[in-house]
């Protein structure tokens, strides 16, 4: 009954994973490193899924508007969203950017209406707009700036703003391919290899493309990134692309933005970080949001 809203959640959980994993990773050798190498270790990996499922390594028989949406998707998802996303970690500050993030379920919703006629309620938007404004209010609690001039602040806002936008195009794409049935894991294996393609054509033009693979020679930095790319790149996007089957497209989007809320009992328990009261207000709102979406019931 619940079922779409899990798989939103469990992908959450999975981003809350993989942001401490690439914030340690990618201290050691570089964000976009990170972006490239991670999906190298996710494609063999969805391609073992693919044939344990299905017998056969390939997604074979799929719709051909169906496989260009998905592929199209992934590219734009996995290469571009990303690529502007790390920009503004880097100009902006990571909590800045997170919070310019939290805006994506807006453009989700306006972008599945547009294409898809899937209008939410009244009930469901107030659900999305308090949990939004939960995450945003944990993330802006404790946020230092890290700007230090304002070409940085101009250029760090207009990345993340355009990674946002492109992030919530590719879920609409990766949406209308799944429309034709098909399957999540075959969806995913389509998307990984496109944002693949993607990743190896600006390594090799940034001239980055053989000293990326110098972290093969760290084993623990590559066991990470094997954690982290089986949580979010593998598993975590057959479980989005699951719940877009079930539940709108705006509220999948909006439970899978509560990851600094999962982060908050590590923060305070492993790192022994004392939260303050903005925190924990934020924290209570972002969950009434999220168990109002949850526990709607949708045809």
């Amino acid at each position: 009954m619940y079922l779409g809203q899990l798989f939103a959640l469990l992908t959450a959980l999975g981003w809350a994973q993989n942001s401490m994993i690439y914030s340690y990773v990618g201290k050691q050798i570089g964000s976009r490193t990170v972006a490239h190498i991670r999906l190298w270790i996710a494609f063999p990996m969805i391609i073992a899924v693919h044939l344990v499922m299905f017998s056969t390594p390939l997604p074979l028989g799929l719709d051909l508007s169906a496989v260009f949406g998905l592929l199209a998707s992934g590219f734009i998802g996995f290469f571009i969203a990303d690529v502007l996303i790390f920009k503004g970690f880097v100009d902006l500050g990571p909590r800045e950017t997170l919070v310019i993030l939290t805006t994506s379920p807006i453009f989700s919703a306006l972008l599945s209406l547009l294409f898809f006629q899937e209008t939410l309620n009244l009930l469901q938007t107030a659900g999305i707009l308090m949990t939004i404004s939960g995450v945003i209010w944990v993330i802006a609690e404790e946020t230092k700036s890290t700007v230090r001039t304002k070409k940085y602040l101009v250029s760090g806002v207009l990345a993340a703003f355009a990674g946002t936008i492109t992030q919530a195009l590719a879920m609409a794409l990766a949406k209308g391919g799944m429309i034709a049935e098909v399957h999540p894991v075959s969806g995913n294996y389509l998307r990984l290899a496109a944002g693949l393609a993607g990743l190896i054509i600006y390594s090799s033009v940034r001239g980055t493309f053989r000293s990326d693979f110098q972290v093969f020679h760290k084993p623990k930095l590559v066991l990470l990134l094997a954690f982290a790319a089986a949580a979010g790149p593998v598993l975590g996007i057959i479980f989005t692309l699951a719940a877009m089957n079930l539940i709108p497209l705006g509220v999948v989007s909006a439970l899978g933005q509560v990851s600094p809320v999962f982060l908050l009992p590590v923060e305070r328990f492993i790192w022994k970080k004392r939260l303050g009261p903005g925190a924990l207000l934020g924290t209570l709102l972002a969950i009434s949001g999220s168990a109002m979406l949850f526990l709607m019931q949708y045809p």
